[in-house]
């Protein structure tokens, strides 16, 4: 048998074998694990938060978008176990808009943590105000309970 056609055959079989080892007939391997064991438990203790009071609607650079731009959040984590996770999410009811991201705390994150929202481009018809009211949250999730470390008003400025 030439290689050429060897690859292939085996390749079908591997194809083949993995659906039927791990599929709950035979149930030999087990695919469905993730390394996200502890994520989310543990504790932390937080003693200082800085969010920002702005953020802003600044232009694009190559057409009439607005790119919503949010700066970084700090928190200190003065002690950490665990793996704690913390959520920072900006709010627009005139727009009805969202936009959250999680991080990871680990132990390495002892000090000062800067917590960021990524960029997000927007339609010129979707920002129609000089500026918006929204709300800013910082979250301290342990063990299945949520602590607010920062919930207030930002107002959003909008470029011309």
């Amino acid at each position: 048998m030439d290689r050429s056609r060897l690859a292939v055959w085996g390749t079908v079989l591997v194809i083949c074998s993995v659906p039927v080892l791990s599929g709950p007939v035979v149930g030999l391997v087990d695919l469905t694990k993730a390394p996200l064991d502890g994520i989310g438990d543990g504790s932390a203790t937080v003693d200082a938060v800085e969010a920002p009071d702005t953020a802003r609607f600044d232009r694009a650079l190559s057409s009439d978008s607005y790119v919503l731009k949010v700066p970084d959040a700090r928190i200190h984590v003065a002690a950490i176990e665990g793996r704690p996770l913390v959520s920072y999410k900006i709010s627009i009811p005139a727009m009805s808009y969202s936009r959250a991201t999680t991080h990871f705390l680990s132990d390495d994150d002892a000090g000062w943590v800067e917590i960021s929202l990524a960029s997000e481009t927007f339609a010129p018809d979707r920002v129609s105000q000089s500026a918006y009211e929204a709300q800013l949250s910082l979250v301290l999730r342990v063990n299945d309970t949520k602590q607010t470390l920062h919930d207030g008003p930002v107002t959003l400025e909008v470029a011309e």
